[in-house]
């Protein structure tokens, strides 16, 4: 009988490796899209804009949202980094949480353009790159 092999609970080295490398594969292709100031901002508008709508449906009232120089959603201002510019809009949710018209919202900085395309029915709302 032959020397019993020892306890294998463990990764080897080159497994460890191996995993690694394709996890920051993985990572390096949405770095650049995750990390982008147009893309957080974007994403954070839309939370707002979802909030807002939820806050209309839950209050049973009409929320008001402008998109020019400073964002106000129901009379509270929120700031634009002074790098993206945005086109001018506005419009409500209703009590039912549906939208006063459909739109797209057009932002920018130096390097890339997004819109936040704006449904009316659904009151869905949705990031795409231009």
């Amino acid at each position: 009988m032959g020397k019993p092999y020892p306890n294998k609970n463990g990764f080897t080295l080159v497994e460890v490796l191996v995993v690694l490398l394709i996890v920051s594969m993985l990572g390096f292709g949405l770095s650049t899209k995750m990390h982008s100031s147009l893309y957080v901002f974007m994403k954070n508008l839309q939370t707002l804009c979802i909030t807002a709508q939820e806050k209309a449906y839950v209050k049973h009232r009409k929320v008001y949202v402008e998109i020019g120089d400073s964002i106000y959603i129901d009379e509270i201002e929120y700031g634009i980094p002074h790098d993206i510019a945005c086109d001018h809009v506005s419009f409500y949710y209703n009590a039912k949480g549906n939208m006063s018209k459909a739109m797209s919202l057009h932002c920018q900085n130096a390097s890339s353009q997004m819109k936040l395309v704006f449904q009316v029915g659904a009151g869905r709302v949705r990031l795409e790159k231009e």
